[in-house]
């Protein structure tokens, strides 16, 4: 039944009344559970210092935020990023957030270099989020204001948001809600704006850069989809189904538009990334195991699969509901979830079974869908129990019981464990609520603020009270970043840095100077993987892919255990240094002597020829650091070559001019032979010899290199990916589409109605 067919609800002043002051108490509730979440923060905004987040954060979010931000106050939107992990696709990296429209917002207030606070910002307002979405979808499905808020906090609160935290899994996973009250009223409804909405908020999702997360909610809404849907069927026959296809047709097209281009160039990278080829034995070893399960009635450590008490001893109540239907579908959607995070004969079916599911690691990030069945589950039971007054002998037996549960849940709470003393604690408002009259049943907004703290209370039991923040002095300082860059010149385009942790936070990308190591993410590209972790073998390998200097110093949690190069000490004892730093904190500058140059030229006669990347990484290991050129033989092109000589002087690039979608340079070759270009290898790069076309190959198992005859000649490449432009144009029409159809549907519907 649409909306617009239902039987006016009962008013009177009393009712209005009540509305008015449910909603602001609801949504300040849920607010007031996310600064809860968030209290170390919080209380530092206030007292001081303010705590900064550890991870990903600062170390991967921030800096894609500025050169985001500086980007686009240059008027670009670029495809590569030439200043960290030897350059990468940029436009294909989904974590980057390029199109998220609150990362654009950031960038017009904050300007083109934003402080680390906006990106910890965003995070917190990723939880609050997804506490308003699911606040008004549960009020979309019929739960009372007290439910409603509490499924709400727990939605925000719930397994995976814990245990992922600061992740932009959880700043996706925060439009689920969102996503899940577009879907009821694209089934309900079965207007073509719904549909239109629904693009929009999976859009939102997809957007923020989370491709597991964006799985985890598209595939929970199409099963909600499938199951209201069909519940409508079963009411109103055929034509519920038909009215449906339509808007959702309309969904589904318009999320592909909107999606594209993040989707599309992420499915190519993870093809060229060290995630590619992972078989069901690798992503099942992410799974839980036996012990992992007491999770689900017992808050551990991690809190994978722990939804509270509370939310357990409601499931009977609300399969008492009048949308019991909708409630046994939660619990079933719960338990599918537990299957799927142990990695067992379930999961096994769906990896083989389900398209989509054996691209994403790690199983027992299903526990996603934990949050919203858990949330819809207390939002029903507790509008059940609101469902009448209980009066005469029974209240007075009820008070009786809800003193005695409350008695003991303060002793067991403030003594002993919080997961019992808070359950009763709950127990006893929602056993007394039964006995009061409204506004004062357990359906008023007014429990709702005691009933949420009691659930947090419970689930966050084991969750670090630092909540991964930390509150000494962050491990970047803009002063010592301009001393230490000025031992290291000519960063920004001739030479390369391997910043570990003298600087911090991928300084490569913030500070936009060409880095080597940037951030270990699954993305990076395989062929970057193999040199970086054969660096503490064969350090060598840093001058010859162009490292000139090596900033070093101890990990601001690890140490010197995260490090990819040798300390300093071992480092000078393997290579030609020179130490140009050795300063407070164990920080230091070296100056790594033999760094090959941005690029050189390799004559044809000592070029090698090896078989597959394996074999040229081999080769480069056993030569290095050496001017040499050693490519991977094309199938019907070339052969295998014998070992060569490098030659014994370095012909370099003049006139080095780097953007970050685009480079130039001159070289002067003595004889024919090949150019190699000290920057990663990616399918996109065209290049051009003198204004002539010429082919880029994959040399040195990692980077590029070009043909060139003898003389001199001016070389250009330019990254123009087919299909990131294509799916930009795309993008940009879909959007259009999205605002046209959002602003003029209602319009339509408005002058259909008056007609």
């Amino acid at each position: 039944m649409s909306r617009s067919s239902r039987p006016p609800r009962p008013s009177s002043p009393a009712v209005a009344r009540r509305r008015a002051w449910s909603a602001p108490v609801a949504i300040l509730t849920v607010l007031g559970a996310t600064a809860y979440l968030f209290w170390p923060l919080v209380a530092g905004l206030f007292s001081g210092p303010v705590p900064w987040f550890e991870w990903d954060v600062p170390e991967q979010y921030w800096p894609d935020l500025v050169y985001l931000c500086e980007s686009l106050h240059g008027g670009e939107l670029p495809y590569w990023n030439p200043f960290d992990r030897g350059g990468y696709p940029y436009y294909a990296d989904p974590q980057a957030g390029l199109y998220h429209p609150l990362n654009w917002a950031i960038c017009g207030v904050a300007g083109p270099s934003p402080a680390v606070g906006w990106a910890t910002s965003r995070t917190v307002a990723s939880f609050a989020l997804a506490g308003l979405f699911g606040l008004l979808w549960l009020r979309r499905l019929g739960a009372s204001w007290s439910g409603a808020t509490v499924g709400a906090a727990l939605i925000e609160a719930g397994p995976f948001m814990r245990h992922n935290w600061e992740l932009n899994l959880t700043s996706a996973l925060a439009w689920l809600p969102l996503m899940l009250w577009a879907a009821e009223r694209a089934a309900t409804e079965r207007r073509l704006h719904d549909g239109v909405v629904l693009a929009a908020a999976t859009a939102l999702c997809g957007w923020v850069g989370s491709p597991p997360a964006l799985w985890l909610a598209g595939s929970l809404t199409g099963l909600y989809l499938v199951f209201r849907v069909g519940e409508q069927a079963r009411r109103h026959g055929r034509r519920a189904v038909r009215d449906a296809a339509l808007p959702l047709t309309v969904a589904g097209a318009l999320s592909a538009g909107l999606l594209g281009a993040v989707i599309v160039p992420g499915l190519q990278l993870a093809e060229h990334s060290v995630q590619a080829g992972r078989g069901f034995d690798s992503i099942a070893a992410g799974a839980l195991h036996g012990e992992d399960l007491w999770a689900l009635v017992w808050p551990r450590d991690g809190n994978h699969l722990y939804v509270g008490w509370i939310a357990l001893a409601l499931i009977p109540l609300a399969l008492r509901h009048e949308r019991s239907r909708l409630a046994w579908f939660f619990v079933a959607v719960g338990a599918l979830a537990v299957l799927l995070t142990t990695g067992g004969p379930v999961f096994r079916f769906a990896f083989d079974h389900v398209p989509g599911v054996a691209l994403f690691r790690l199983p027992h990030r299903y526990e996603a869908w934990l949050g919203p069945a858990a949330g819809a589950v207390v939002a029903l039971g507790l509008s059940d129990a609101a469902g009448r007054r209980l009066g005469g002998p029974v209240a007075t037996r009820l008070r009786i019981a809800a003193g005695a549960a409350a008695a003991l849940g303060a002793i067991l709470l403030f003594v002993l464990e919080p997961t019992p003393g808070a359950f009763l604690l709950a127990l006893a408002i929602v056993l007394v609520s039964r006995t009061l009259p409204r506004p004062f049943d357990c359906g008023s907004a007014l429990w709702a603020l005691p009933l949420v703290l009691l659930v947090l209370l419970d689930v966050t039991a084991a969750m670090p009270p630092e909540r991964h923040m930390r509150h000494d002095p962050p491990p970047v300082d803009p002063a010592l970043d301009a001393r230490l860059l000025r031992l290291a010149p000519h960063t920004a385009d001739r030479w390369r840095m391997m910043d570990e942790f003298a600087l911090s936070w991928r300084a490569g990308t913030r500070l936009r100077r060409r880095e080597l190591r940037g951030y270990q993410d699954p993305l990076l590209l395989r062929s970057f993987e193999r040199v970086v972790g054969s660096l503490r073998e064969h350090p060598a390998l840093a001058p010859q892919f162009n490292v000139r200097y090596a900033l070093q110093g101890p990990h601001y949690i690890h140490g010197w255990d995260r490090h990819f190069l040798p300390p300093p000490e071992a480092l000078r004892a393997r290579l030609r240094t020179r130490v140009r730093y050795r300063g407070e904190g164990e920080r230091s500058v070296t100056e790594l002597l033999d760094a090959l140059p941005f690029a050189y030229f390799v004559p044809e006669d000592a070029v090698e020829r090896v078989a597959d990347r394996s074999a040229a990484l081999d080769r480069v290991r056993a030569l290095a650091p050496a001017p040499i050129a050693v490519l991977e033989v094309r199938e019907g092109s070339d052969a295998p070559t014998g070992p060569r000589e490098p030659p014994e002087r370095v012909v370099a690039a003049e006139d080095v001019s780097l953007e970050p979608d685009r480079l130039r340079f001159s070289i002067d070759a003595p004889a024919p032979g090949w150019v190699v270009v000290n920057e990663a290898h990616y399918p996109g790069w065209e290049a051009r010899v003198d204004e002539r076309p010429t082919a880029i190959r994959r040399a040195n198992a990692f980077v590029r290199a070009v043909e060139v005859p003898a003389g001199r000649h001016a070389v250009a490449m330019v990254f123009r990916p087919t299909d990131g432009r294509t799916w930009r144009q795309i993008l940009f029409f879909a959007v259009l589409a999205t605002l046209v159809a959002l602003g003029a549907t209602p319009l339509f519907e408005r002058l259909q109605r008056r007609a």
